[in-house]
């Protein structure tokens, strides 16, 4: 199939994927917490707050599912849970896979997004779609062509 350039996802689409992953790393992370049996986490399911993220499970959750976010998901499947399901992807400006040490530089480039509110707003206010992150890494988060091949996934 000829080289067709992909339209760069928006503020919405991309908000809806970033939601899709919070909702899956709590349930990941509930998950881990029955396995080991972490009460502290699982009672504070009941509990409206932050208090999950500072309990075994929580941090064991969110380091595996970073280490997955990084490593498979934006570096070989172009993109995260979220994304895979919003049929979004990220890429290099040229399209092409992201390397290892660019999804590693993004990653922590989006906390910065994210804490400085400007970073990830900038999404919803440039043509190209772009935020911070995006800016700093080079990269852009474009839907994926309907008609890709199978491994674009």
């Amino acid at each position: 199939m000829p080289y067709v350039e992909n339209r760069p996802a928006g503020f919405w689409i991309r908000f809806l994927a970033f939601f899709i992953d919070g909702i899956l790393m709590s349930a990941f992370a509930y998950l881990v917490a029955v396995v080991i049996r972490d009460h502290k986490h699982l009672e504070s399911f009941k509990i409206i707050g932050s208090e999950r993220y500072y309990t075994t499970a929580g941090m064991i959750a969110d380091n595996i599912y970073i280490i997955l976010f990084i490593i498979i998901f934006t570096a070989t499947l172009k993109g995260s849970l979220g994304k895979l399901i919003c049929r979004i992807q990220v890429v290099n400006q040229d399209h092409s896979t992201i390397s290892l040490l660019k999804s590693i530089g993004r990653y922590f480039a989006h906390i910065v997004s994210i804490f400085t509110i400007i970073g990830v707003v900038m999404v919803g206010l440039n043509k190209r779609k772009k935020g911070l992150h995006d800016l700093l890494c080079q990269t852009v988060v474009v839907y994926r062509n309907q008609y890709s091949d199978p491994t674009d996934w």
